[in-house]
């Protein structure tokens, strides 16, 4: 089964073609570069693993932090309180034998009892939403992951007038829903030889 139009989809990949520019590139590259930086340091048994994440992911700049969303921030501050509750917490993330759902679930519940059991008294929340999942998923796995933004994959999922349509409040489904559609968009632009 299509998710998406296919008609729309060659429709609007022709014009991103031509519009593809090296200013397109230097805006974007720094996303690959926090991958390599990702990948060359993580080290989920290493003996500091808060140094080991916050080197890991200091070339994320906004994918993981914004002006009112800090989830690199608040793992680092779990971490101070309880590195090996995050590890742990890591570890079961990207624990690929087990389902997506239940992973994105439990990184979420298990942020929100670290939250309550170290708050001191300032963190209001864990940060650790569908964005965030996502974007430690794909720095870890990054030929199968992507970065989920709900905003972003809606208008991608209306403009190629797909099946799946993000839902507010349904983070895990739209992740897995979300995934679905970017590994078909994925293919279609495997089948294109420029």
């Amino acid at each position: 089964m299509n998710m998406i139009n296919i008609e729309r989809f060659n429709e609007i990949f022709v014009k991103f073609k031509e519009n593809f520019t090296k200013e397109h590139w230097n805006d974007e590259k720094f996303k690959w570069e926090a991958v390599k930086r990702f990948q060359d340091v993580w080290d989920i048994n290493a003996s500091d693993f808060l140094d080991m994440f916050m080197r890991a992911t200091d070339k994320t700049y906004n994918l993981l932090a914004s002006m009112s969303n800090f989830p690199r921030g608040m793992i680092k501050e779990f971490a101070t309180a309880d590195p090996e509750f995050v590890r742990a917490m890591f570890i079961n993330l990207f624990d690929e034998n087990k389902d997506l759902e239940s992973r994105f679930e439990k990184f979420i519940s298990d942020s929100e009892e670290i939250r309550i059991k170290h708050d001191p008294g300032t963190w209001k929340s864990h940060y650790q939403n569908a964005n965030a999942i996502s974007t430690y998923l794909w720095l870890r796995y990054p030929d199968k992951y992507y970065i989920y933004k709900y905003s972003e994959c809606r208008a991608v999922a209306r403009e190629l007038s797909t099946d799946f349509m993000p839902r507010k409040g349904k983070s895990a489904d739209n992740i897995i829903g979300g995934k679905k559609l970017y590994d078909e968009v994925c293919e279609l632009l495997r089948q294109d030889a420029e």
